[in-house]
């Protein structure tokens, strides 16, 4: 049942989206309630540039809210899970205000005195999210309460099972981004499935993980249509769709954001597969139609952002202060 700001479930689970591409940021946070157990899925935010134009103000002023939202529910967490280290899904031990919001400071107060459940950095992960991945383990032991490398593990809490897929692809296979884990949170025979940046699923196998969980609701990220064909391939992005028709016609909820609310035609893609899931009596949906609030596709209404509503002189000069990809000021909002 969706209710304000989130996804009631059977046996007193919460499902509680906090940021995403259909709100306004790059990003999948989520916590997940039990009665046993709070647990916070990739806590990151961010944003990005597009056709060569920076973030609009407005996009800042959202992602600050994000931010805030997430920091709080990191604070009733017991434990936190990084599915892997691109950095809109984790908060960084450094300042950037570019395109991050993130600082050592606001990365401690998060990360403070909780489990932190990651992506092993070490073994099935490429080279860029080794680098980030060792820099943060490096940081968070100095204010976790204990960090584990998840990849393939089971845990028990009460009555709650967290258990954690093994290393998968970041999309297609052999992607030259890495891999991602899953995290399944089941509750008394209730069972909540989180999917980062597996793209749809690009490729059978993560969706076979998938369904075994035989999830009530999942969390799912869709595939980058919006860099299709110049950068992925059309024949990813039809798989990406048969696969997704497997998971809509098996499970009740699925929650599909991140990557394919970038594009502007989004809804076009995504509408024969909604009918399929509307044929079995399921639901797909988005992170904004799950909390009850009104969409805000900010990166795909850039263009038109920066002419309905011009920036000031003093935020065109902080942009300049960018460089590349990095600056340590806030922007004037």
């Amino acid at each position: 049942m969706t209710q304000k700001g989130g996804v009631k479930l059977d046996k007193g689970i919460v499902v509680v989206p906090l940021a995403a591409e259909s709100i306004g940021v790059r990003s999948l946070s989520t916590l997940i309630r039990t009665p046993d157990l709070r647990v916070l899925i990739d806590p990151g935010a961010a944003l990005g540039t597009r056709k060569k134009l920076h973030p609009h103000p407005k996009e800042y002023q959202i992602l600050a809210q994000r931010r805030a939202s997430i920091q709080a529910a990191a604070q009733e967490s017991d434990c936190i899970v990084i599915s892997h280290y691109h950095f809109d899904h984790l908060v960084p031990f450094f300042k950037n205000y570019a395109y991050f919001w993130s600082s050592k400071e606001e990365a401690a107060a998060l990360y403070n005195r909780r489990r932190i459940m990651c992506k092993d950095p070490t073994h099935n992960v490429n080279r860029s999210q080794r680098k980030r991945g060792t820099a943060f383990i490096h940081a968070v032991r100095k204010v976790a309460r204990d960090v584990i490398f998840a990849d393939g593990q089971l845990f028990k809490t009460g009555a709650t099972t967290i258990r954690f897929s093994p290393a998968v692809p970041h999309g297609k296979q052999g992607t030259h981004l890495g891999s991602v884990v899953m995290t399944s949170i089941q509750y008394q025979g209730v069972s909540v499935v989180h999917a980062s940046d597996v793209q749809g699923p690009m490729i059978p196998e993560t969706t076979d993980w998938i369904l075994q969980r035989n999830p009530q609701l999942l969390i799912l990220a869709g595939p980058p249509t919006y860099l299709s064909p110049e950068r992925v391939s059309p024949s990813l992005i039809t798989e990406a769709a048969n696969n997704l028709q497997r998971l809509v016609v098996k499970i009740p909820t699925v929650i599909l954001d991140h990557h394919l609310q970038r594009d502007p035609c989004w809804r076009d893609w995504l509408a024969p597969i909604q009918k399929i899931s509307r044929d079995v009596g399921h639901r797909l949906i988005t992170v904004a139609d799950a909390m009850g609030v009104p969409e805000q596709l900010l990166e795909t209404q850039r263009s038109e952002l920066y002419v309905a509503e011009p920036t000031s002189h003093t935020y065109e000069a902080w942009v300049k202060t960018i460089t590349r990809g990095f600056t340590t000021t806030q922007p004037p909002l």
